[in-house]
């Protein structure tokens, strides 16, 4: 009697490389959206024309501005995990990942005629 060991070795390498992608994914993530709520108390800091830098009360943003850049940040932070952990699911979450990619798209050409017209 003969044993294949072939084909399950290729499933566990497979499994392997998704999820440390899947892992790195999320990772790039964690950090790409720290990075944008850390704008949210850097953006008052300017740099002047002798490299000094200064607090300029100019660029700070109202409290009704920052509620809607923090809505705005995890809104896109919800998204973007739950796009690419739906993604490894399988081939289905495959398909409907690039479906939600495909309208996103669409939704987002729409919305720059609109505002151009």
């Amino acid at each position: 009697m003969r044993v294949n060991f072939e084909r399950s070795t290729k499933i566990n390498v497979n499994t392997k490389k998704e999820r440390t992608l899947q892992l790195m994914l999320n990772v790039i993530g964690i950090l790409m959206f720290m990075g944008i709520l850390i704008r949210w108390w850097t953006v008052p800091f300017a740099v002047s024309k002798d490299l000094r830098i200064y607090y300029n009360q100019d660029f700070q943003m109202p409290l009704n501005e920052c509620k809607e850049f923090l809505a705005f940040a995890l809104c896109t932070a919800g998204i973007y995990f739950a796009l690419v952990n739906v993604y490894f699911l399988g081939k289905t979450g495959r398909k409907l990942v690039y479906t939600i990619l495909v309208l996103l798209a669409a939704f987002t050409f729409s919305m720059m005629l609109t505002l151009l017209l």
